[in-house]
């Protein structure tokens, strides 16, 4: 390139200097055609006279017109590895250019659709010509879009501790609803969860999963994750105890005595109480009262309901009798101490 740029100043600039030689002196427009002649040379050198280059450049592929009800199933190349022939500053400017591959699929349908990568489906500046693409080809699986709500199902490991017991399970959300081809979505079922280490709780408590998902439905759904509520309960004994006595209820600011009589005066319950209480109380009978509420203290006989107060942790199952007759004989004056 040098020798040519020494070829064209000893044709067209050195004789031309000489001409301008022979004036009898120089003047300012002298000057400036000197000064034009120069900046054209090297703008010629730069532009007409830039060396072709071959380059290897990367151009995106771009899907246009894709109807509504359908979606691409299969994974494909997004990007094309193209080579370029042309002068390098040409080249380089196409990234300002953002040149793609465009696919038009707006008359396509449900099923595979090869596409052909030639050199001319993809626009370049004029100056630059394409001499390979690759790959040549793109296969897109067309599936139909489909929604589809999948439940969650917990995947549990492990054991709760000793005495206590998983009484139930809630994952929240209970569902996602995921659009995808119908050749994915029609064979899933339900969703599950990674392992959930249940291993001596002894207490519930939640855990944030993440789901075991297979790749397909990932690329879908990307990596969500849920709440697991783990309801841990204690283990309870049944027990059956006899002759608990049954009390009247009475107003503590009344002024008068009652004489009565319950019958029966003492019931049997049937209760659920914690293996902890179990272990730690010998009186059972102590846990329990019995009581009758009357709604007036008047003499005659009544059939009361017996209720049962017990402590939070117990559970009790039955009551016999359920209820009891009251007798009151008669009501006397409370004699009150000087």
């Amino acid at each position: 390139m040098e020798k040519l740029v020494r070829e064209i100043a000893e044709k067209f600039v050195r004789p031309m200097m000489e001409s301008f030689s022979s004036f009898p002196r120089p003047t300012k427009n002298w000057m400036l055609k000197a000064l034009s002649l120069f900046f054209a040379l090297f703008l010629w050198y730069f532009v007409v006279g830039e060396d072709k280059v071959d380059m290897n450049v990367t151009i995106p592929v771009e899907i246009v017109n894709l109807p509504r009800d359908l979606v691409i199933s299969n994974q494909f190349k997004k990007q094309l590895e193209v080579t370029v022939s042309g002068q390098r500053s040409l080249i380089r400017g196409m990234a300002d250019q953002h040149i793609s591959r465009t696919i038009d699929l707006s008359k396509t349908d449900p099923g595979t659709v090869v596409i052909q990568n030639t050199p001319d489906s993809i626009p370049l500046p004029r100056g630059l010509s394409i001499l390979r693409v690759q790959p040549p080809t793109l296969t897109l699986l067309l599936d139909r879009l489909i929604k589809k709500k999948l439940p969650i199902k917990p995947v549990l490991t492990g054991k709760v501790h000793n005495g206590f017991m998983l009484d139930s399970v809630t994952v929240d959300p209970p569902t996602l609803e995921i659009s995808g081809p119908q050749s994915i979505l029609a064979q899933e079922q339900n969703l599950k969860t990674g392992p959930v280490d249940i291993t001596s709780l002894d207490q519930s408590t939640d855990k944030q999963v993440s789901l075991a998902l297979k790749s397909e439905i990932a690329d879908l759904i990307g990596e969500p994750v849920v709440a697991v509520r783990l309801n841990i309960v204690e283990l309870k004994k049944e027990i059956v105890i006899s002759d608990i006595p049954v009390d009247l209820e009475t107003d503590k600011g009344r002024q008068s005595e009652v004489i009565y009589q319950l019958q029966p005066s003492t019931i049997k319950i049937t209760a659920e109480i914690p293996q902890s209480m179990l272990q730690t109380t010998n009186n059972f009978r102590s846990l329990f009262r019995a009581v009758v509420f009357p709604e007036a203290l008047l003499p005659g006989s009544m059939e009361l309901r017996v209720e049962v107060e017990s402590p939070p942790e117990a559970n009790v199952l039955s009551i016999k009798p359920e209820t009891v007759t009251l007798k009151i004989n008669e009501t006397r004056p409370l004699k009150i101490k000087p």
